[in-house]
């Protein structure tokens, strides 16, 4: 008698299932090899490829092992049990930049550069002097202690992925408020402080137009030191003040400010100039006048030493003979002071009744020698 089938409860035929049920058995035969072969692939890549890692530059990686920080890595390549045992989490060290600006906001019809300033959309800085200024930043920092970065910011599940930095992690309170956490949001804030702190204690024509340098440095200064108690394993490379201006709607106001500046410091500069080259010439004019009362000095002593020796040569003689000595200087002085036309010659003097007595003396006669100067004379 034949057996029936429990299904349909009919008989079955010998033989009815034997191929299908073989089929059944090939392809579980071919299932559990195809799965033992991922199993092993598995098990391979859990030891060796999958705990390899290879430091690159201007990277650091740091091990955790269950959630604790085992070690970190700065160059070369290493090899951990992979996840879930150990994490790899990859920190960049190279220099870091981030804008940081205080100005107003743009409107949504995209004005809004000449309208008032709103507490709470618009960025803006208030001087000690109660004046309103913006400013504009750039701040470079690095990370020099990856484990320490890493412990005490809130960072994203992977701070770097696919060579770039990962943004802060937006968080929500309780009261709703939607912010982020993290270490860019750590290093905007404490450079905001720091600017706010060091704007309100200077006035505004220092910033904007005598100190600008100063107030930069200032910045900076204090913005390191806020880094450094900060204690998260990162140091200020540099800080740069990009551009420093006042409110639009009172811009027209500080460039008259600025160009009474210039003019002053125009007019200044001239009068520098003015003092200077006074100076120079009353100095020229100092040295021509001594050199000349110099020369004078030197022609004064000079003739006088040539009248005093000419005094002792005539004392000498006068004492020898008197009277041939003075009519030697009567005639001499008689030749200087009573000196007439080159050719008419007079002599004046006094007779023994007291009346003035002119002599005039015929022309000396011209001697060919005297004749040929003459004529040479006309010539040139």
């Amino acid at each position: 008698m034949e057996p029936k089938s429990v299904i349909n409860q009919d008989f079955d035929r010998p033989g009815q299932y034997e191929s299908r049920l073989k089929s059944l058995v090939k392809s579980l035969q071919w299932a559990f090899g195809l799965l033992l072969v991922v199993i092993i692939g598995m098990l391979v890549y859990f030891f060796t490829g999958g705990g390899y890692f290879a430091v690159e530059p201007q990277r650091a990686v740091i091990v955790v092992k269950f959630g604790k920080i085992q070690e970190t890595y700065t160059t070369g390549g290493h090899w951990f049990l992979p996840y879930p045992v150990n994490q790899f989490i990859r920190i960049q060290t190279n220099q870091q930049s981030m804008d940081v600006n205080f100005v107003a906001a743009e409107m949504p019809d995209g004005s809004g550069s000449g309208q008032s300033l709103e507490p709470g959309r618009d960025s803006y800085l208030l001087t000690g002097d109660a004046n309103i200024i913006h400013t504009m930043w750039t701040i470079n920092y690095q990370v020099t202690n990856p484990a320490k970065y890493y412990e005490t910011l809130t960072m994203p599940a992977k701070p770097v992925d696919n060579d770039r930095v990962m943004p802060d992690v937006v968080e929500t309170d309780a009261n709703g408020f939607t912010g982020t956490r993290g270490p860019q949001t750590l290093v905007r804030n404490l450079f905001r402080q720091a600017v706010i702190q060091v704007t309100a204690g200077r006035k505004v024509d220092d910033i904007l137009y005598d100190k600008q340098t100063e107030y930069s440095d200032e910045v900076s200064r204090l913005f390191s030191k806020l880094l450094t108690d900060a204690d998260c394993g990162m140091v200020v490379e540099s800080v740069s003040l990009n551009r420093v201006f006042p409110p639009q709607k009172t811009k027209a106001a500080f460039d008259e400010v600025a160009a009474a500046n210039n003019t002053q410091s125009s007019l200044y500069s001239k009068a520098q100039e003015y003092q200077v080259q006074t100076a120079n010439d009353a100095l020229a004019r100092q040295a021509e006048i001594l050199a000349a009362a110099e020369t004078y000095r030197k022609e004064a002593v000079s003739t006088i030493q040539a009248e005093s020796n000419y005094f002792r040569s005539i004392n000498q003689e006068y004492a020898v003979s008197p009277k041939t000595v003075l009519m030697a200087l009567y005639n001499s002085t008689l030749a200087e002071v009573l000196q007439a036309q080159e050719e008419n010659k007079f002599i004046l003097g006094t007779g023994n009744s007291g009346k003035r007595v002119w002599i005039k003396l015929n022309p000396e006669p011209k001697t060919a020698q005297k004749k040929d100067a003459d004529k040479t004379a006309e010539e040139k």
